[in-house]
């Protein structure tokens, strides 16, 4: 019995094939003839690339483009505020800080050592705690200190007394000196970070 070709059948047969040759075309990046509609087996057209290859400038090794990324601000203690607050039983630390808050420590120590020599700080108070701000700076882009770097007495009742430790890597460390064992309480507001303590 004779098959009978229908143009049906000839399109289900002609498709596969066609998208075989685009596909090796792709791969290997060697134009491949096709036909032109209606064209013999002998005809000589040659179709251009598929359009389905990726676009670009070729260009030899090596090669690279400099680009300026602006770093995270630093930030920067400008100034240390104190306060006594005897009607609500507390003394409070008010660090001012330029940029975005860092992130902070609070640590009980047994002595107060500069940071990096490891020096003694003599700070008045029977009781310490080492205040460690990361990443920030307590010096301007000149080296200028922005907070004084003496140990300062206080006469409060709970907070005798602070003392910057350290200022050295983007690590800033400030030791507060109190009268004795003391509860603490933290707070953040825009440019500003504090610390309350009482007895």
């Amino acid at each position: 019995m004779r098959r009978i070709t229908t143009p049906s059948s000839l399109a289900r047969v002609a498709v596969p094939v066609f998208a075989l040759i685009v596909v090796t075309s792709c791969a290997t990046g060697t134009p491949t003839a096709s036909p032109a509609p209606g064209a013999g087996a002998g005809s000589s057209a040659v179709s251009s690339p598929s359009a389905s290859c990726a676009g670009g400038t070729w260009r030899p090794v090596p090669a690279g483009v400099s680009r300026h990324v602006a770093a995270p601000a630093m930030p920067v203690v400008t100034g240390v505020r104190t306060a006594a607050h005897p009607e609500c039983g507390y003394d409070r630390v008010v660090l001012d800080i330029t940029g975005p808050l860092p992130s902070y420590k609070v640590s009980s120590v047994t002595q107060v050592t500069a940071d990096p020599s490891g020096k003694p700080i003599t700070l008045p108070g029977r009781e310490y705690l080492l205040i460690t701000l990361q990443p920030a700076r307590a010096h301007d882009s000149s080296g200028g200190s922005t907070v004084t770097r003496s140990a300062q007495a206080l006469g409060y009742p709970t907070l005798k007394g602070y003392a910057l430790a350290g200022d050295f890597e983007g690590v800033v460390t400030l030791a507060l000196g109190l009268d004795g064992p003391a509860s603490i309480r933290i707070g953040e507001l825009p440019g500003h970070w504090y610390i309350d303590v009482r007895a």
